[in-house]
């Protein structure tokens, strides 16, 4: 008995088919293997705060509440004006000339907390006659307080022509929340001197002054009320002074804390000061 053999045959097109998919999966393979990864998030941008200050007539219509930073903020501070000047931010030692035209700006990091007066001196130009002002204070209030308080401080220069302040109080805090508001015994601020010069407010027992000229300074510090009265106990200011010594350093004798004469009414370029007009103060909260 004979079997027929059945034989199988491969279409003619089979091995150009499998060639083909082979190479549809060599490609998928790879162009998954060569996908880039995600990028990491960008870093989020440093916190800013940005103030314009237009001083118009030797004044500027800036409130309190808008000359305000948080400690660790770069401040970016830019001053129109219509006349020529320079601008001083007291405490942390910077100055930008400013003129009609020809803004100045200010842009530091603010490292210390605190209240730091806001100056415009007036240059000499033209007829200055006439809406001039005089910042000088009256005699500050006091208010006496019916318990034991004293500050105590110390002052130890750095490397750089600065100097650091300690204050250590006693039957008193800080109370940065309550500026500007009715007494409240045993809370307040600071006012901080160099040389005699009012620096500006301090919300906290440390307080960083950013340069001063080389030799010796006094260092007063004066414990006030919410409402920036003076505090007296036993008849007496509660205040604080220390002397320091600051070595040489290479800083800039003719712009720091404390080294520079402001009553001669005269400039480093030698241009006229006929006038000087506080604007405020900025207000550096921790």
């Amino acid at each position: 008995m004979r079997l027929n053999r059945v034989t199988s045959r491969r279409p003619a097109y089979w091995p150009a088919l499998s060639l083909t998919l082979a190479a549809v999966l060599l490609l998928a393979a790879c162009g998954t293997a060569s996908q880039p990864e995600p990028s990491p998030p960008e870093p989020s941008a440093v916190s800013a705060t940005v103030i314009d200050l237009p001083i118009v007539n030797r004044s500027t219509a800036l409130t309190r509440a808008d000359l305000r930073a948080t400690q660790g903020e770069t401040v970016r501070l830019t001053v129109t004006t219509d006349e020529p000047g320079e601008v001083h931010l007291h405490g942390y030692d910077l100055t930008a000339n400013v003129a009609p035209g020809h803004p100045g700006e200010l842009v530091f990091e603010a490292t210390t907390a605190g209240a730091f007066a806001i100056n415009f001196h007036v240059f000499a130009a033209g007829d200055m006659a006439g809406g001039g002002s005089d910042h000088h204070a009256s005699a500050p209030k006091t208010v006496a307080s019916e318990t034991p308080i004293s500050v105590a401080i110390t002052a130890e220069p750095d490397a750089d022509g600065g100097v650091d302040v300690q204050i250590t109080t006693e039957g008193f805090r800080f109370a940065p929340d309550l500026v500007d508001q009715p007494h409240t015994p045993g809370a307040g601020h600071a006012h901080i001197y160099v040389d005699g010069e009012k620096l500006g407010r301090v919300f906290e027992s440390e307080y960083h002054i950013a340069s001063l000229s080389p030799g010796q300074h006094e260092i007063r510090v004066s414990l006030n009320t919410n409402d920036h009265s003076e505090l007296t106990f036993n008849g007496s200011r509660v205040e604080a002074t220390a002397s320091v010594n600051v070595p040489d350093v290479g800083q800039n004798r003719g712009d720091s804390h404390g080294g520079q004469d402001h009553g001669d009414h005269s400039h480093g370029d030698e241009r006229e000061i006929v006038a000087e007009v506080h604007l405020g103060n900025l207000e550096v909260y921790p």
